[in-house]
């Protein structure tokens, strides 16, 4: 079995966790967006699907689908080929530049958050910032510290 390189491991990780994730939000959206809103309804031990409003489980829908679209990019990268450098550097680009704007805007949605307003609570959209924060770090360092290791493969095999 040929040994990958950390940025491979990376790549592979990601995607892995990308359909991991999005198929929990495509198989389970009411459990996922219970926890996450702030519906008066709902406690911990039964989450109340009728409390879950259908717009936004068809929208969880919707971003679980553009994870899967997003996910070959990952896949795309992982190979050791010529031209894997260049290929990484847009990806991580991409995926840093979405990412960076998601965070930024439920940062200013959990500060800006009034007591009792509906939608996403403050915990879940600092949950979410927490989340995506390692992977954008990550990318930073990837392409701004480390640019050399885009174009580093395991080693070969002879």
């Amino acid at each position: 079995m040929p040994s990958l390189s950390p940025i491979q491991i990376a790549l592979a990780l990601e995607a892995g966790l990308n359909i991991c994730g999005a198929t929990l939000m495509l198989l389970f959206p009411h459990p996922i967006l219970a926890f996450l809103s702030s519906a008066p309804s709902r406690t911990a031990a039964d989450p109340n699907p009728a409390s879950v409003c259908p717009t936004a489980i068809q929208l969880l829908r919707w971003l679980a689908a553009l994870v899967y679209g997003l996910t070959p990019q990952l896949l795309l990268a992982l190979p050791s080929s010529r031209g894997a450098r260049d290929k990484r550097w847009i990806v991580y680009i991409t995926l840093g530049a979405g990412e960076g704007a998601l965070i930024v805007m439920m940062l200013v949605q959990a500060l800006m958050r009034e007591k009792g307003e509906g939608g996403l609570t403050r915990r879940a959209l600092l949950g979410c910032v927490a989340g995506l924060t390692p992977f954008m770090v990550w990318r930073i360092y990837a392409l701004a510290g480390r640019p050399e290791m885009l174009a580093e493969s395991g080693p070969k095999r002879e």
